[in-house]
């Protein structure tokens, strides 16, 4: 996926300068034209909007993981406590839904069915959900197949210890959820602030530059350069800001970088419309 998007976004970034739109001459050595701007940005866009997608689905998929596992835990231990087997348990706990661990859990069941030991199979079940938790689940599991009449105690602590940890998770994530609002209110500003430097200070000064007989014929205030060049700056300032604060959104809200891509991808199209929208 990242290579894919990857070669599409870059091909499509390379347009302006394969097709002579745009070639960098001093002063400006950045495009003055919005539309190369946007044709440059649609192609970041495209680098970051797919494996934004891929990435959100498995952020989400590790959630359902994390989530379910202290309700798969808890119906294993009361069913347990009520005199039945814990592979019975587990077979009829299969046959629920418990999101991504039900498909699993029933691939790791056939393989102890048809042979393999128990370690195996719920080894195996921690390998395929891929998931920090997976593997504690899958040893517990395999303890509490060892431990005997201790069973019921084994998973009983366990379900208390895996709900204390989602409850966690869950505070964590509601406590976080501000300092989101904070990095997306940070490119509001960002773009209130550059809108207002260019419509009401940068623009109405380069319009008196010009009436008094323009920048590079000694008028009154020579060293004022083209507005579309501050525009330029100034957008790609923004873009810059839209894609670091994405990837810190994530860290922060996810604890993750990469899933933080698709709250770039957010305030980067926001960027992308704001600067379309009020140009200069």
């Amino acid at each position: 996926m990242w290579g894919i998007s990857g070669a599409v976004g870059v091909t499509i970034m390379l347009f302006p300068f394969l097709l002579g739109l745009y070639v960098p001459q001093a002063p400006y050595l950045i495009p003055l034209s919005q539309k190369v701007n946007n044709t440059i940005v649609l192609g970041l866009l495209i680098v970051l909007a797919f494996p934004a997608v891929t990435e959100f689905s498995n952020y989400q998929w590790g959630r359902q993981v994390e989530r379910n596992i202290p309700r798969l835990l808890r119906d294993v231990a009361e069913a347990v406590r009520a005199g039945v087997t814990l592979p019975k348990a587990l077979e009829d706990a299969a046959q629920r839904n418990y999101g991504p661990i039900s498909k699993e859990l029933e691939h790791a069941l056939s393989m102890f069915v048809l042979g393999a030991s128990w370690d195996e199979a719920m080894m195996s079940l921690a390998r395929r959900l891929k998931r920090p938790s997976a593997m504690r689940l899958a040893t517990i599991f395999i303890e509490a197949n060892q431990t005997g009449g201790r069973m019921v105690e084994v998973l009983g602590a366990s379900v208390d210890l895996f709900s204390s940890l989602d409850e966690f998770r869950e505070e964590q994530y509601n406590n976080m959820k501000p300092y989101l609002l904070t990095i997306y209110m940070a490119t509001i500003i960002f773009l209130t602030i550059a809108y207002v430097v260019l419509h009401q200070f940068l623009a109405p000064l380069n319009a008196a530059t010009a009436a008094v007989g323009g920048a590079h014929e000694g008028g009154l205030l020579p060293n004022v350069l083209d507005v579309n060049y501050y525009a330029s700056i100034l957008f790609w300032a923004s873009v810059v800001e839209a894609i670091f604060g994405g990837l810190i959104a994530g860290k922060i809200g996810d604890r993750s970088l990469s899933a933080g891509m698709r709250h770039s991808v957010v305030l980067v199209v926001t960027t992308l419309v704001f600067f379309n929208l009020t140009s200069v």
